[in-house]
C-alpha cells in the first residue's frame, strides 16, 4: 500500500515571470521541483488571478489573490494580502505551509506551529547606511515578529544563518535549504587566447557594487593593462544609463537585456564571473555562471561562501576595487589547465549540491519532520 502524500501549502506574493525577482524565480523552481518529486500534493497561493501558472501536467491547485498595486503603503498591502490568504489557510487545517517573505502574517498564530517561512535576501539586515537603516526598520520588526511566530525559518547558509539565529528565541529553528538552479551538460571552456573575457550578470543597481567594478576596468585600463581584458556586462536597472555614459571603452560592452540565446553563448564564451555585489542571499545569477562551468569572482556576502571559494573562484573584499582588482589579475596568470579545474569545481558542485532536485528534497525532508511533529 502507497504512503499517503504530505499536502503543503506554498504561499508567494509572486511567481516568475508574471513577477520579476529573485524570491519570484525562487517560487516557480522551487513549486516546480516539489511537483515532479511525487512526494507532495501541492496548493500554491499566488496574486496572479485569471491565469493558470503552472502546468496541468504537474496536477497543482492554484488560489489567486487580487494584490493591491505597490504603493507607499507596502507594508498594509502586504498585511491585507495576508489576511486574504489566512482566510485560504484555513481550508487546510493539517497541510504544512511554507511562506515566500511575509506572505504569511495575519493570524500568524494559528499557523505557526506548522509554519516555515522563507525570508531570502535579509537585505532589511544588510543594509549600507544609517539612512537606509532607519527606512529598513518596520521591515525588520515584522520579520523578526513572523521569525518568532514560526515552526522554521530558511536560511540561504552562510552569513544568514547568524542574522536570522541573533532574532530568534531559543525555542525557534533555523533550517539551512540553500538556492538553487536546473543543470545541463555544458561544453568545456576554451581557456586559450591571451585576453581574459570577463562577464558581469545583474541589476544596474548600487548595491551589486557597480561602481567597483567599472572602477576596477578604468583602473586596468589606465595602467596599461586593457589589453589583457575584455568586459561584457549584462542587465538594466536604475544605473544603466548612468554607467554607460558615465565610462566608455573599447574593451568594455554595455548589453543591457540579453535573450536566453545571447546569454547563454556569453556564457560559453566568457571565462570568469564577476559579481562584486554589496549584499546578497544566495545569489541565483552565480549559481547560473557556474553551472555553466564558469570560475567565480564574488564578494563575502550573504550565503556566497557556500557557494565558491579557492577551488572555484576568489572571494573579495567588499566596496574594493584594489580586491577584485587583484583577483582578476591572479586569475589572468593562472595557466590554462588551472584555469580548467576552477570551472570544472564550479560545475561539479552546482551539480552534487545545488540542483533543484537535491534541494526539493531538502525541502520534502522537512516537511514530513514538520508533519510528524503536529501529528504527534
Amino acid at each position: 500500500m502507497s504512503q499517503k502524500k504530505l499536502t503543503v501549502v506554498f504561499v508567494t506574493d509572486g511567481i516568475f515571470p508574471h513577477s520579476v525577482g529573485g524570491m519570484q524565480k525562487h517560487s516557480k523552481l522551487l513549486v516546480e521541483a516539489l511537483s515532479k518529486s511525487n512526494q507532495v500534493n501541492l496548493i500554491v497561493i499566488h496574486p496572479h488571478v485569471g491565469t493558470k501558472v503552472f502546468d496541468e501536467d504537474l496536477h497543482i491547485v492554484e488560489h489567486a489573490i487580487p494584490a493591491p498595486k505597490p504603493s507607499i503603503q507596502y507594508i498594509i498591502d502586504g498585511y491585507r494580502y495576508s489576511q486574504s490568504v489566512a482566510a485560504i489557510l484555513k481550508k487546510y487545517p493539517t497541510a504544512v505551509i511554507y511562506s515566500q517573505g511575509f506572505s504569511v502574517w495575519a493570524q500568524i498564530k494559528k499557523f505557526s506551529h506548522r509554519l516555515i517561512v522563507n525570508p531570502h535576501g535579509l537585505e532589511a539586515y544588510q543594509t549600507l547606511s544609517k539612512k537606509d537603516y532607519y527606512k529598513t526598520t518596520p521591515f525588520r520588526l515584522i520579520f523578526n515578529y513572523i521569525f518568532k511566530r514560526s515552526a522554521y525559518t530558511v536560511s540561504l547558509g552562510g552569513k544568514l544563518t547568524d542574522i536570522i539565529k541573533n532574532q530568534l528565541t531559543k525555542n525557534n529553528q533555523v533550517a539551512v535549504l540553500p538556492n538553487a538552479t536546473n543543470i545541463s551538460e555544458f561544453p568545456d571552456k576554451d581557456f586559450s587566447g591571451n585576453k581574459t573575457k570577463v562577464l558581469f550578470v545583474g541589476r544596474f543597481a548600487f548595491n551589486k557594487g557597480i561602481d567597483v567594478l567599472i572602477d576596477c576596468i578604468q583602473k586596468i585600463n589606465n595602467v596599461n593593462l586593457g589589453d589583457q581584458f575584455e568586459f561584457g556586462l549584462v542587465g538594466k536597472g536604475p544605473l544603466y544609463e548612468h554607467y554607460k555614459s558615465l565610462y566608455k571603452a573599447d574593451n568594455l560592452t554595455y548589453y543591457g537585456f540579453a535573450s536566453d540565446e545571447d546569454l547563454a553563448m556569453l556564457y560559453k564564451t566568457s571565462h570568469v564571473f564577476v559579481l562584486p555585489t554589496l549584499f546578497e542571499g544566495m545569489p541565483t545569477v552565480v549559481l547560473e555562471a557556474m553551472a555553466k562551468k564558469m570560475p567565480i569572482i564574488v564578494t563575502d556576502v550573504g550565503a556566497t561562501l557556500e557557494l565558491v571559494d579557492m577551488n572555484n573562484g576568489y572571494i573579495i573584499d567588499k566596496k574594493s576595487v584594489q580586491s577584485l582588482f587583484d583577483a582578476l589579475q591572479a586569475f589572468h596568470q593562472l595557466p590554462k589547465n588551472n584555469k580548467t579545474q576552477l570551472a570544472e569545481a564550479s560545475y561539479n558542485r552546482v551539480k552534487e549540491n545545488f540542483t533543484w532536485p537535491v534541494i526539493a528534497q531538502k525541502h520534502i525532508d522537512l516537511f514530513k519532520q514538520i508533519a510528524q511533529s503536529t501529528n504527534a
